[in-house]
């Protein structure tokens, strides 16, 4: 069981929404967000697909990596991290596609360059998920256990949890866990085969949803034991983390919401929290109609008419996937630092078979207990709750 002696000492990332996870906090409280636009990154075939894509100006392989360094860089220096303190540990990443976009990048750059020549072949070895930790570990010098998550959805969420375990069981001191997704034609196309893609625009919760839009990010969360309370200044404490897997199907988790229920109890009781206690709820939020349905109803099952507020990210910062997890706590904690549990963008009417509507003002964040859910292909659940309180002592 993980208790509240695992605190989360740092964090940074980037979205589409800014190069910190400060600054895309700041613009989602304040409103100056945008809706997916077409991808002008010159890799991409396809510009048919609108997603949420992080402004840079060189080209897509050198952002991919300038975005992985900007969000480390950033919950390293939030955290105070030495040098002595990375190096001991352990590093653990959830991505999809990984460094895949190197393949990407090389094979249309070759194809623009030279035209008239037969296509390369893309080669594979060693350009997957597995990459971007050796990157990490060659970069910051870090010698601790590295583990590699590729769980669509829950990566990076699931590397939470399971850093949050080994802490907890004291074999390791400290988790680094990164999420890291950049725009790849694999996962564009991927999701438009599935008939789960939106053209126009992602509305988690909404009547009129009718898919998701991917959006391209890189965050880092940094857990440690603890406890450590540290005066005048936020503390968060992460607790309760849950995994589940039901292999039922490829693609859904079903529409009654009895697996979004089951996930949900079972983090409540991990963390000995009563369901009244939630402040309110970060869901997965997709946009796609079973997914959304699935877990609107499962929240009612769990909550009832005491349902507390909640918001999905994705309608403003797209569906980062294997990073879904690291950014979407990353961006929430820098929203509670700023005093705001944020609004949920995308959503214009209510549902009838889910018949309650995700929160459509900014909050204001008070302690207590947040609840973070994720699911993903083939049943895999992520959910967890992070504790805000404010060190007075």
């Amino acid at each position: 069981m993980i208790k509240d002696d695992i605190y989360i000492r740092g964090w940074g990332a980037v979205t589409t929404l800014g190069w910190s996870a400060s600054e895309s906090a700041h613009h989602l409280i304040a409103g100056k967000v945008h809706p997916a636009g077409v991808c002008s990154s010159s890799h991409l075939t396809n510009r048919d697909f609108k997603a949420f894509e992080v402004a840079y100006s060189g080209n897509a392989l050198e952002k991919s990596m300038a975005m992985l360094d900007a969000s480390i860089t950033e919950a390293f220096e939030r955290g105070g991290l030495n040098a002595s303190e990375i190096a001991e540990s352990a590093l653990l990443v959830g991505t999809t596609g990984g460094l895949f976009i190197r393949n990407e990048f090389e094979f249309t750059e070759s194809v623009r360059r030279y035209p008239d020549r037969e296509s390369p072949a893309i080669a594979c070895r060693n350009r997957g998920p597995g990459e971007v930790a050796d990157a990490i570990v060659q970069k910051y010098g870090i010698h601790g256990l590295p583990l590699t998550f590729s769980m669509a959805c829950v990566s990076s969420s699931h590397a939470l949890v399971v850093a949050a375990q080994l802490l907890a069981q004291k074999k390791i001191k400290r988790a680094i866990v990164v999420g890291f997704e950049p725009l790849l034609n694999l996962t564009l196309q991927g999701f438009a085969s599935l008939l789960l893609y939106d053209s126009e625009q992602c509305r988690p919760f909404c009547n009129t949803r009718s898919g998701m839009q991917i959006g391209e990010a890189a965050s880092c969360v940094i857990l440690e034991e603890g406890p450590c309370m540290m005066k005048n200044k936020n503390n968060f404490m992460f607790t309760g983390g849950y995994l589940f897997n039901d292999n039922a199907s490829l693609t859904s988790a079903g529409t009654d919401g009895e697996l979004v229920k089951n996930v949900v109890l079972q983090t409540l009781g991990k963390a000995g929290i009563a369901p009244e206690r939630i402040m309110a709820v970060k869901a997965h939020g997709t946009g796609t109609r079973d997914n959304d349905l699935s877990e609107g109803r499962g929240l009612a099952k769990v909550f009832g008419e005491n349902l507390p507020p909640f918001i999905s990210m994705k309608g403003v910062i797209g569906h980062c996937l294997g990073a879904a997890g690291t950014v979407e706590t990353a961006l929430w904690l820098s929203c509670l630092e700023e005093g705001a549990i944020p609004r949920s963008f995308g959503f214009t009417e209510v549902d009838p078979e889910i018949g309650f509507a995700p929160s459509q003002v900014n909050l204001p964040a008070r302690d207590g207990a947040y609840l973070f859910t994720f699911f993903g292909f083939g049943g895999t659940c992520t959910s967890y709750i992070i504790n805000k309180m404010y060190g007075t002592v």
